[in-house]
C-alpha cells in the first residue's frame, strides 16, 4: 500500500519557516487551534515540529514570560529536532502505522528530504477501520 493515497499535500498544510519568531508561530499555532506545527527551512525542507510543549518551556522553563522578547527570538532556538521524524514518501504502511502511534500527525518528505505534507492519524485509523470491518465484519 501507498501511503501517498493518505497524504494532505503541502499547500494544504500550515507551517512556519525557521526565519519565523516565537510570537509568529504562537498565533499562528493558536489561530488554527494546533497543538504542533511543521518547521521548514528556506528550502522546503523539513527542519522539525514546534509543539505547545517548547512553547511552554520557552516562556515558563527559562522565565522569559515576554511577548516582546519572543518578536524577536527565532523557532529554531526552542524545537526539539528529534521529535517526530518524517518518513519518506516511499516508506512501508507498517513504517507509518508505527509513527502515528506516537503523533497526531506524520511529515512525509521526498528523497531530497523537502517537505511534501502530512499524514494524519485520523485518516489511517479511519482506514484501518475500514478494512477491518470489510475483512472481519466487525466482529471481535
Amino acid at each position: 500500500m501507498n501511503i501517498m493515497r493518505f497524504l494532505v499535500p503541502k499547500s494544504l498544510v500550515e507551517y512556519v519557516t525557521v526565519d519565523s519568531t516565537v510570537r509568529q508561530a504562537l498565533e499562528k499555532m493558536r489561530y488554527h487551534r494546533y497543538a504542533a506545527i511543521p518547521v521548514l527551512d528556506g528550502e522546503g525542507k523539513y527542519v522539525g515540529t514546534l509543539r505547545t510543549d517548547d512553547l511552554l518551556k520557552y516562556f515558563l522553563g527559562d522565565g522569559r514570560g515576554d511577548l516582546r522578547v519572543a518578536e524577536r527570538d527565532g523557532v529554531v532556538g526552542i524545537i526539539d529536532e528529534s521529535y517526530c521524524a518524517p518518513v519518506y514518501h516511499s516508506a512501508s504502511m507498517h513504517e507509518l502505522i508505527e509513527r502515528v502511534k506516537e503523533h497526531n500527525f506524520v511529515p512525509v518528505v521526498d528523497d531530497r528530504g523537502c517537505f511534501v505534507g502530512i499524514v494524519l492519524r485520523r485518516d489511517v485509523l479511519n482506514y484501518l477501520l475500514k478494512f477491518y470491518n470489510e475483512n472481519d465484519g466487525g466482529k471481535v
